[in-house]
């Protein structure tokens, strides 16, 4: 109980100073007539380009899960958890989408859940990427090799646990929870059978598209629908703060350190803060009011409930 009343602390505190830092040098009547002059015409041509996104979210399901989740299935359920996690803390998203996988498809909740550590893990070998490019970029050594290293690892612990697999999953006889043993067996066979032969290179091609659109997406929110002027690198730096911030723990879609990392850097690249503070807020809009709308839709017409997202069903894990 301290431990979790220490990390919210803690969150509270990084929150209060990132909104401090926003709030300060910023020239508020600007920033107001920054948005009074966007084109309707272009905020519904950035928005269409997120249909793609969220297409091959559901085509990279259908992939990991050889037709077990259906495209428009997976769509729905990458809204739903898009949406849960804007929200409310700790990633319940994912955990919401593997509920509603359970109740959709003939997948069970712990076999969902294998499958979301595998997109999960995916996306994170594109963030790799994109921070050692990052790194070179801007002069920042081996700031990217950390995270690179880790998922080289895990790449090797995932080859390995599949090798050595047997057909029933892992059994991990030393746990005492029954519910936890369960839960690693049923998940581990899932993601086994996903990574056996070539299978994952499809799901990984699809998440190279949904990176590369996810790009031009936020390319086009400061250069088309703002207007402004910027250079690839300060376009790269916007990228890496956006989906860098999304991984903090905690925090509901990486709010306030997002913003806060995005105005860091764009201030650092010599770019007028209040006009940075208009990019990032920007980019906030766009990435929480759709996929939050569209998610909440998706919650609300599939008899879930905030007590669902703790499963409470014969397969409790």
């Amino acid at each position: 109980m301290r431990q979790k009343a220490l990390s919210i602390t803690l969150q509270i505190v990084i929150l209060a100073a990132c909104f401090f830092y926003l709030s300060i040098g910023i020239n508020w009547p600007d920033l107001g007539r920054t948005f009074a002059l966007y084109s309707w015409f272009k905020i519904i041509g950035v928005l269409a380009l997120t249909i793609p996104i969220y297409a091959l979210m559901g085509i990279r399901l259908q992939q990991l899960t050889h037709g077990g989740v259906s495209t428009p299935t997976g769509i729905r359920g990458s809204l739903l958890a898009l949406g849960i996690n804007n929200i409310l803390p700790a990633r319940l998203g994912e955990v919401a989408k593997a509920i509603y996988f359970k109740q959709k498809t003939v997948l069970g909740f712990s076999q969902s859940m294998g499958i979301i550590f595998l997109e999960r893990f995916l996306d994170i070998n594109i963030l790799a990427v994109t921070g050692l490019i990052t790194a070179m970029v801007f002069g920042l050594g081996l700031y990217g090799l950390p995270l690179t290293a880790a998922v080289l690892i895990c790449w090797g612990l995932l080859v390995i646990m599949i090798r050595r697999m047997p057909a029933e999953g892992v059994e991990l006889t030393f746990i005492p929870s029954d519910k936890l043993r369960y839960f690693i067996k049923k998940s581990s066979i899932a993601i086994g059978h996903t990574l056996k032969g070539n299978t994952i290179l499809k799901p990984f091609l699809s998440t190279v598209f949904i990176w590369a659109f996810s790009f031009l997406y936020l390319t086009l929110i400061p250069l088309w629908l703002m207007d402004l002027h910027l250079t690839a690198a300060q376009i790269l730096a916007i990228y890496a703060a956006v989906y860098l911030g999304l991984t903090i723990p905690g925090l509901p879609g990486g709010i306030g350190m997002t913003e806060g990392a995005i105005v860091a850097i764009l201030s650092w690249n010599n770019i007028p803060k209040t006009e940075a503070l208009a990019i990032a807020l920007t980019i906030r809009a766009f990435n929480f009011l759709p996929p939050t709308l569209l998610g909440l839709s998706v919650f609300m017409t599939s008899g879930m409930s905030l007590q669902s997202l703790k499963p409470q069903t014969e397969d409790p894990f």
